[in-house]
């Protein structure tokens, strides 16, 4: 198993989705993460003061098994590359073990953890990631 971990700017955060989810990826976590990178932010004035204020960006992470990482890493950065600073980071990190809270269950690197998910557990959970997603949006379309 592979973790890859993507760090994006907001405006490209739903081709890559839509990408993801021609893929079937099932799994996927979203955060909302601020980082200067080496454009080391904005210069902002308040009041007479300047201060840097970080660009907000999201940070996708998505674990999938060894032979599927490197196509859809690769399949990220294809989305991402423009050419300008800043584009984005992809990495891909080695998964040893997964552990399910809920179920107790272990998964290691060559076992199939993705058969363990249930088509209702699936169903169930759709809506909140939809809702997630579009808070999200709703959020750095405000900037």
């Amino acid at each position: 198993m592979k973790k890859i971990e993507a760090v994006v700017k907001p405006f490209k955060f739903d081709e890559i989705i839509e990408a993801v989810k021609k893929e079937n990826i099932q799994r996927i976590t979203v955060f909302e993460v601020k980082g200067a990178g080496s454009q080391q932010g904005q210069i902002k004035q308040y009041r007479g003061a300047q201060y840097v204020e970080d660009s907000p960006e999201i940070k996708i992470e998505i674990i999938v098994d060894d032979d599927e990482a490197t196509q859809l890493a690769g399949m990220i950065v294809d989305i991402l590359r423009n050419g300008d600073l800043c584009d984005g980071e992809v990495i891909i990190l080695p998964i040893e073990e997964l552990l399910r809270v809920r179920v107790g269950r272990r998964s290691s690197a060559g076992s199939d953890w993705q058969g363990s998910i249930g088509s209702g557990y699936l169903m169930r959970n759709q809506t909140p990631l939809r809702s997630r997603l579009n808070n999200l949006r709703r959020k750095f379309h405000e900037y």
